[in-house]
Formats: structure tokens, C-alpha cells, sequence
């Protein structure tokens, strides 16, 4: 068995050139191998049995060699995938799966009657550019770039992605080395497997909307600093998942969660800063890049300032939209309607959406997070072993009640408004028992979307200061005045 760690990243057809150049530009040690057609046959149940296990099923076949391959249920860390992987040979491209250990399958499972159930549900064919880069002596990753087609039941799909798969060495530096080549060309996070996107192809289905969860997950039995990373990596996966459907579904809505994302993310920081500088005074690994927590904050508020100009726009369209002027009886909003849709109309939105997100600062400072929290994951492990080999054991459940106490009644600077902080107790601990303490109509999500009435004041508030919004005195202070009336918890 080979444990599979690799970052998955969607390309443009320029990359493999633009990726060739650099390397040959760089200090970097690598191997350039030949180019390799390649075809991958998937194979699944009428009945989905294999998906419903988390089971990948592939036979590979190049010059007339085959592989054949099972994956098994893995984990996604920041965008990084690892997954248990088992390879045999075969001599035909026919399905044999008592090659494979027994024990890799789940007990439900019959083999042989498997076998007999399995046929063809999609196929992959493609061509792959591969680079072996040394990276500072220690470690080696391998990178392979894909072009070709994803096909099933006549229907196909395009593939144009980067792997970067670690063969040796520290996790982190796919991180580093993901962040030099967003530097060289476009790339964002591919977070759909070819298998995936291989399964959706053959059932015909489109990309729902995605919604995030009511609640995170949380671990009264771990300590601080696994749940300070665990809140961070759910907060960025709704940044990324959030990210991956407004591409494909270029709606507003989408782009709304995306930001609530960043936004989660951004306070989850504030909020659990006092752990992480704690974990950074105590760190073992000195070279460690992305240890200091603070620079973390710093890149992802500076990132939202690109975002402001797309705020206020969006803040206009909403309230249009939702007819949040009338619905509140706000003063003279027959004019202030008027001037609303003359800044929308000659405003292209989604042109402005994309342009924001083309940024690679996006890319970096999703990079930067994912290696630090693969960093604290790694170091906190080695310290939880470490503590077990000597009889001792972190504290877990009441640091973690106190904690959630404190944060509750601590007035933390770094936390924007008092509802920011509450809809991000709520997100992180709304499952825990916490005595009412959390009991509120405030909406975290709508909070974090910008779509709740405090943020439309602030927002019509600003319209009005920028003189976004041309109004006579008269009314441009009565609007103020509801303004300073509704801003507030």
C-alpha cells in the first residue's frame, strides 16, 4: 500500500510550456521525462457499490502495459488530497481483483461477487508531461501535468490540471512549490478528482450549489490547537468550495458564500489567536515558513481590501434585489432606488467578480494557510506521541469549555463588530452544549454573506460618504440618521 498525497490544480493548455520555461529559468535540480498518452478505464456496480464506499476502481493501460489500481477513503487537508493506494500489474486490461489483498475491502463486500457486477462507467484519456524536481535535498515531488478528455455515455468533459504528488520528503513543500507556480501561470485549486468528475459526467448530473454547514465541527477531547486548526481548514474549504462553484456557476449566490468563507476564516484567526501564539512560543521546528500566525492574518486582510469595490456593488444589487429598502421603510427609497440601479447598470458585475478573483494573491493565501495548518498537524502529532511515550496526556475538555467561556466574554480587538464574533461561536461550537450561552436569532451565515441588516446600513452608509449616492441634503441626512438608528446588535 502507498499512501497518495498530492494537491490537484486546474490549468490552462499554456501551462505545460510555461512550467517548462521556469524550470529551465530556476536553480531548482529536476528530471523531464517523455510524454505519456494514457488511458484509464473506471469501473463501478449498477448498483454504485463502490462509490458508496469511497472506492476508486481503475485499470491504466500505456504501450501495451496495464495497471491496475484501487483507492480507498482518504482525507483533504487545505485542497491537499491522501488517500491509501493499491497498484498491481496486469497482462490484459481484464479486471482481477483477487490480486488485490483481501483486507483492503470493506467485509460488506463480496469480492467475487464484485467482480461480476463491475462494468466500464467512464474512461479517461490523456496525455501527461512529467517533472521530478528535488526541492532543498530533502525532497522530491513529482510534477505531472494532464490535457486530454474525461468521456462517458457519448459525453465528455475537458481535463487540464497539474498534480504535484509528494515521493519524499515534508508535505509542506507542495505548498511552497504550488506557491512559486502560481507565480508562472494561472492556476486555482482542483478540488474534484478525474474520478469524480468522471462519476458526475456518467450520471449526467450538474454541479449543485453549494451550502455550508450550519455548524462546524468541533473535539471537546482534543486540545486548542487541533481545534484552531480543524476551524480553519472548514472555514477554507468554504472558501474554496465556495470558489469552485461560482467558476462553474458564475452566480452571485456563490460568490456571496465564497466570501463568507474568507470572512469566517479571517476571524476564526482573531478568535483563536491567543492559542496560536501559544503553540508558536512552544514550536519545536525553528525553519518552519509559516509558524507565525500574525503574517496569516495580515495576508488575508489585506486580501479582502481587493474585495471592498466588489462589496459595495454587491451591497447595492442585494438590496434591489431583495427590495430591502422598502421592506425596512427607509426614507425616500423611491430615490435612493433610482440612483441604486444606475450605479448597478453601468457597472458590469460579473466581469468585476472574476477580475477580483483572478488576483493570484487569492491562490497564495490559500497556499499559505493550507501549509501552515499541514505544519501544526504535523507538529502537533509529533508532540501528542511524544507526550504518550512519557505517561502524559494534553488537556482536553475543560480547556476547551473555558476557552469557549472566555471567547464568549472576552472583547477581542482583532474581531471587526460583537455580531462577527457571536456568528463565529456560533459556526465553531453550535453543537456543543453550551447552556444557552450561544442562544441568538442572529444568522451566522447571513452575517458572514453580508446579507443581514447591519451590514446593508454600514453598507447604504458608505454608498452615501463615497457619494456613490448624489442625493439632496435634506434626505442624504435622513438616510444617515436611519443609518446611526439600525447599525447596531
Amino acid at each position: 500500500m502507498d499512501i497518495e498525497i498530492e494537491l490537484k490544480l486546474l490549468a490552462t493548455p499554456s501551462a505545460q510550456q510555461d512550467i517548462l520555461t521556469w524550470l529551465g529559468q530556476s536553480t531548482l535540480n529536476y528530471r523531464v521525462f517523455p510524454g505519456k498518452q494514457l488511458r484509464n478505464d473506471y469501473f463501478e456496480t449498477p448498483q454504485r457499490t463502490l462509490r458508496k464506499h469511497d472506492i476508486g476502481l481503475r485499470i491504466r493501460g500505456h504501450n501495451g502495459e496495464f495497471e491496475q489500481t484501487v483507492k480507498t477513503k482518504g482525507r483533504v487537508i487545505a485542497g491537499m488530497h491522501q488517500r491509501p493506494e493499491y497498484n498491481v500489474p496486469l497482462s490484459t486490461p481484464d479486471l482481477k481483483l483477487d490480486l488485490f489483498e483481501l483486507e483492503i475491502w470493506p467485509q460488506s463486500i463480496d469480492v467475487a461477487e464484485l467482480e461480476s457486477q463491475l462494468y466500464t462507467m467512464f474512461s479517461t484519456d490523456f496525455l501527461r508531461h512529467t517533472y521530478l524536481i528535488t526541492w532543498d535535498n530533502t525532497t522530491q515531488i513529482e510534477l505531472v501535468f494532464d490535457i486530454g478528455k474525461i468521456t462517458a455515455n457519448g459525453r465528455q468533459v475537458d481535463i487540464c490540471e497539474i498534480e504535484l504528488e509528494l515521493k519524499m520528503g515534508d508535505p509542506r513543500q507542495l505548498f511552497e512549490l504550488a506557491k512559486q507556480l502560481v507565480n508562472v501561470t494561472p492556476l486555482r485549486f482542483g478540488l474534484q478528482s478525474k474520478a469524480a468528475r468522471g462519476y458526475q459526467l456518467a450520471d449526467n448530473r450538474t454541479d449543485e450549489q453549494y451550502e455550508p454547514p450550519t455548524h462546524f465541527d468541533a473535539f471537546p477531547d482534543k486540545p486548542l490547537i487541533e481545534n484552531a486548526v480543524s476551524a480553519l481548514e472548514q472555514a477554507l474549504s468554504v472558501w474554496q468550495q465556495g470558489e469552485a462553484a461560482f467558476y462553474q456557476s458564475q452566480s452571485i449566490d456563490d460568490w456571496r458564500t465564497m466570501r463568507a468563507g474568507i470572512s469566517l476564516l479571517h476571524e476564526i484567526i482573531a478568535v483563536y489567536q491567543s492559542s496560536f501564539v501559544t503553540y508558536a512560543s512552544t514550536e519545536t521546528d525553528e525553519s518552519a515558513p509559516a509558524a507565525d500566525v500574525l503574517a496569516l492574518q495580515k495576508k488575508v486582510s489585506s486580501l479582502l481590501m481587493h474585495y471592498q469595490q466588489t462589496d459595495t456593488l454587491l451591497a447595492a444589487q442585494y438590496m434591489q434585489a431583495h427590495h430591502f429598502l422598502e421592506l425596512n421603510e427607509v426614507p425616500h427609497h423611491a430615490v435612493v432606488n433610482l440612483q441604486l440601479n444606475e450605479f448597478i447598470v453601468n457597472r458590469n458585475l460579473l466581469t468585476m467578480l472574476n477580475d477580483v478573483l483572478a488576483n493570484p494573491e487569492n491562490m497564495r493565501v490559500q497556499l499559505s494557510l493550507g501549509a501552515f495548518c499541514m505544519h501544526v498537524a504535523k507538529e502537533e502529532g509529533a508532540r501528542t506521541a511524544q507526550m504518550s511515550t512519557h505517561g502524559k496526556k494534553h488537556p482536553t475538555h475543560s480547556a476547551l469549555q473555558q476557552f469557549i467561556t472566555d471567547a464568549l466574554l472576552t472583547d477581542e480587538e482583532n474581531v471587526a463588530q460583537p455580531r462577527n464574533k457571536l456568528a463565529v461561536c456560533k459556526v465553531l461550537w453550535g453543537e456543543i452544549n453550551l447552556e444557552g450561552a450561544l442562544q441568538s436569532d442572529i444568522n451566522p451565515w447571513s452575517v458572514f454573506r453580508r446579507e443581514d441588516k447591519i451590514t446593508m446600513c454600514k453598507a447604504l452608509k458608505n454608498l452615501l460618504e463615497e457619494q456613490v449616492l448624489r442625493l439632496d441634503p435634506k434626505i442624504e441626512q435622513a438616510l444617515l440618521a436611519w443609518c446611526a438608528n439600525n447599525e447596531s446588535i
